[in-house]
């Protein structure tokens, strides 16, 4: 996930005002910096700040986390083994 939240919030925010945002959605400037440079990665204690940064921008949840458009993933499962990590993804396609 660090990846691709990074590369979305990236991409979505690019030539925009960090600070700006940060301060118009009242969180914590540094937090959405790091987000975008991918030095750190959002955990479930800031959801609140996800869900704003994301209505702000008009995306889902699913959209600014994951990078996917909600109406096309039906379902994910994660699971790891000792050495390797798996995604298994059913999207609907038509």
């Amino acid at each position: 996930m660090e990846l691709k939240f990074s590369k979305i919030l990236s991409s979505t925010l690019k030539g925009k005002n960090i600070s700006a945002i940060a301060r118009e959605i009242d969180m914590p400037r540094s937090m959405l910096h790091d987000w975008v440079k991918a030095k750190r990665i959002p955990s479930l204690s800031n959801i609140d700040f996800i869900k704003r940064l994301a209505d702000y921008l008009g995306l889902s949840l699913e959209e600014i986390l994951i990078g996917e458009d909600p109406k096309q993933m039906i379902s994910s499962v994660s699971f790891q083994d000792d050495t390797r990590q798996y995604r298994i993804s059913v999207e609907r396609i038509k």
